[in-house]
């Protein structure tokens, strides 16, 4: 077989052809890829925005059970309590019947309370008026007592200031020669 000059030109126009081709194709990729670049940093960014807001739903859910199970308790805690409270009332109200006739006893008990009270008033005001006699004399005496205890004190600084002085000093000997021929 003899080889054909003219095949290898035709292969070399149809291999420059499809390069031609395959560089007008890489072109038009990556005019494509740098159209959708951008499209593509949004969507990521819209993805890691829909990433963290599902977190945080899923955070907030987690919370929303966690007040729900307290809530839960507590609605089951008041309903004991509510229950303790009616049967404590009904012990009440059964206690408040007994209490009216021992209610019936202590008003008559009372009664002879007022009766003692105004006898004791009675007393008390004529002690009152005893205790009013005796606080008078009293505040007098004291009123005697202080003002004789302010003359005491009164003569007592002025003694201290006749024998403190210069000339009580220079006399003393003319009172020792009186006192020795007393």
């Amino acid at each position: 077989m003899k080889s054909d000059p003219q095949a290898p030109a035709d292969l070399l126009a149809l291999l420059r052809q499809q390069l031609l081709l395959a560089q007008v194709r890489i072109m038009e990729l990556e005019d494509t890829r740098d159209e959708l670049a951008p499209r593509l940093a949004e969507t990521a960014a819209l993805l890691a925005a829909a990433q963290s807001l599902a977190e945080k739903k899923i955070d907030e859910a987690g919370h929303l059970e966690k007040v729900r199970a307290a809530l839960q308790a507590q609605c089951d805690h008041l309903r004991h309590v509510q229950h303790e409270t009616n049967e404590a009332l009904n012990a009440a109200r059964s206690e408040n019947a007994g209490q009216a006739s021992r209610l019936t006893a202590l008003l008559s008990e009372v009664e002879n309370l007022q009766t003692l009270t105004r006898q004791l008033a009675e007393a008390e005001r004529g002690h009152l008026a005893r205790h009013a006699e005796l606080t008078t004399a009293l505040a007098e005496t004291t009123q005697v007592a202080a003002g004789r205890a302010a003359r005491i004190q009164q003569l007592d600084v002025e003694r201290h200031a006749l024998k403190t002085s210069r000339s009580w000093r220079w006399t003393a000997w003319l009172r020792s020669i009186e006192r020795l021929f007393k």
